[in-house]
């Protein structure tokens, strides 16, 4: 049985947002106001292996792009390398879909699971912290303006797509 797949070109456009992301979230290093969207990732990476799931087709670049933007967001703001793959995939795996259909307002999902990304990210990161026995990461005010932000952002462009 032949195995088929999800053709998305990838285009100019797609080549032009990740440069853009990329470039954004070097400027989110240097600027500690503007939000990391760990959530907005969470919520697109939900979003598109529900996709996944409906349509049976195999993950494109959009995925592997949100595993990258993940790690690189890692790196560039001093997390644990891998500590949003690894919450993410906790996340998904037992969180998503019990807060998904047990949440009464569906139109306040996108913004639980933003609040979701930066609590696993940081119990991990914790969790690392204390293996490695390093200094603990404590967020400060600019985490909380993040989360403010990318609920916002979340609830606009996934309210009635997760």
């Amino acid at each position: 049985m032949k195995k088929q797949v999800y053709n998305v070109n990838l285009n100019l456009n797609y080549i032009f947002i990740a440069i853009i992301f990329i470039v954004y979230e070097i400027l989110s290093s240097i600027f500690i106001y503007l939000p990391i969207f760990y959530g907005v990732f969470f919520c697109y990476m939900f979003f598109l292996l529900e996709q996944r799931e409906r349509t049976l087709y195999d993950l494109d670049f959009r995925w592997y792009f949100c595993l990258f933007f993940l790690f690189f967001t890692d790196v560039t703001h001093n997390f644990f390398i891998f500590s949003s793959w690894i919450a993410f995939f906790i996340f998904y795996y037992f969180f998503a879909y019990w807060i998904k259909t047990n949440l009464k307002i569906e139109k306040f999902i996108p913004i639980t699971f933003v609040l979701c990304a930066y609590g696993f990210i940081y119990v991990i990161d914790l969790i690392f912290s204390y293996i490695l026995k390093s200094d603990l990461k404590v967020f400060g005010v600019e985490y909380f303006y993040s989360l403010v932000i990318e609920s916002l952002i979340a609830y606009i462009l996934f309210r009635n797509k997760i």
